[in-house]
């Protein structure tokens, strides 16, 4: 178990040489993540696309236990589109009936961790058992403080943007008193600062409809790494990335 930043140390000669790199001062606060490539990766290996969700879920923990002990304070990781349902039915029922499972075992991850579990998407069109579970990993979990980790399912942008519309407008929000401060307490993601950085695995250069209004200023940092593979190596890569750019927000 690595239970802080100097332990990643021990992760091994490669990855100790990046992690010597990394300025501890420069952490971003919020990570995003596009986790792209299961498929791909399952189908390289001549197996169903199943196992690679699973091996992808697995890089989900991993990099979960990395940011934490980093000292990321918000990980954001989009694990189903509005989208992905048109995907065929006995692929959205097995990665439906895998986040529940997950749910169920990562429970102890989260209290060990101090870890509070946050949804960004609409989780009424969520089936209901999935639903049920996840209000309640994010109940017992609210009080959890060292990071929080959003899971962005049944989650598209532009209607993210258009329900935050319709909320101001059932409110009878004046049009004078509208802003970006008050527009953004009216998303998803309303108590967590926009992300400093996006990762997106497996080579697509695009950001498919995510967090489109949050990602005006984040860094954006695209790998070919299929997300099965996407592991401690790549992720501190990925950080570096990052702390070697100037962020000027505007500015000379």
């Amino acid at each position: 178990m690595i239970e802080n930043f100097k332990d990643l140390m021990q992760a091994g000669s490669e990855e100790e040489a990046l992690l010597r790199q990394i300025d501890k001062n420069k952490i971003p606060v919020h990570v995003a993540v596009i986790m792209d490539g299961n498929g791909r990766w399952a189908r390289q290996k001549g197996l169903k696309r199943k196992a690679g969700h699973q091996e992808g879920a697995v890089s989900a923990r991993e990099i979960t236990e990395y940011a934490l002990r980093m000292g990321i304070k918000y990980l954001t990781l989009f694990a189903f589109s509005s989208e992905n349902w048109k995907r065929p039915v006995t692929e959205v029922n097995a990665l439906m009936n895998m986040l529940y499972e997950n749910l169920v075992q990562q429970k102890e991850l989260l209290v060990r961790n101090d870890i509070r579990l946050a949804i960004v998407g609409d989780i009424e069109g969520l089936p209901s058992k999935l639903k049920s579970k996840l209000v309640e990993t994010m109940d017992f979990s609210r009080s959890h403080k060292k990071m929080q980790v959003n899971l962005a399912l049944n989650y598209g942008a532009r209607q993210e943007i258009v329900n935050a519309v319709k909320k101001i407008l059932l409110e009878n929000v004046p049009a004078s008193k509208i802003n970006e401060e008050l527009f953004s307490r009216f998303l998803y993601t309303a108590d967590c600062p926009d992300p400093d950085l996006l990762i997106r695995t497996s080579g697509e250069l695009r950001i498919s409809n995510f967090l489109l209004y949050q990602l005006a200023y984040t860094e954006l940092c695209f790998t070919p790494t299929l997300w099965p593979d996407f592991r401690l190596k790549e992720f501190i890569k990925a950080i570096l990335d990052f702390q070697n750019r100037e962020r000027r927000f505007g500015k000379i």
